[in-house]
């Protein structure tokens, strides 16, 4: 029975497609993504960059936050001031989704001490209609 097993995981290996690495992804900026997809804290921020830049055109920062935020987490400083801009950005009115980009000022006012962005968030929420108002005050329900 231990030998059938080892057999079904040794064949899904065979066929399963290997992560590849930093240095299999094509060079420069055109392998950026594959870089980021495999840990490179940087390509992760200029990934973020990139989709912040062309958010900013069509008010939807979601691509960029999640990047910037990876690249925040594995630690390169990058990541946190593009998160910054973003930050900014939404609580202008530049993102689509004012309740999630509420969420993300929440996030980071707690998790980074940026008491900073208090401030934001209020002029954020003179943006919100009475409704999104309501819904980031209601208690998240799990």
């Amino acid at each position: 029975m231990k030998a059938t097993w080892l057999a079904i995981a040794a064949a899904l290996t065979l066929t399963l497609p290997a992560p590849l690495l930093a240095e299999e992804c094509a060079p420069g900026p055109e392998g950026n993504l594959c870089k980021a997809e495999n840990g490179d804290e940087y390509a992760m921020y200029m990934v973020g960059r990139r989709a912040y830049l062309e958010g900013r055109e069509v008010d939807e920062l979601a691509e960029a936050y999640k990047w910037a935020w990876r690249s925040k987490e594995a630690g390169y400083r990058g990541g946190r001031m593009l998160l910054k801009m973003i930050y900014l950005e939404a609580s202008a009115g530049g993102h689509n989704d004012y309740v999630e980009a509420y969420h993300w000022l929440t996030k980071a006012i707690a998790e980074d001490n940026g008491e900073y962005l208090a401030s934001w968030r209020k002029r954020l929420e003179a943006l919100m209609t009475p409704e999104q108002r309501n819904e980031v005050a209601a208690p998240a329900s799990n």
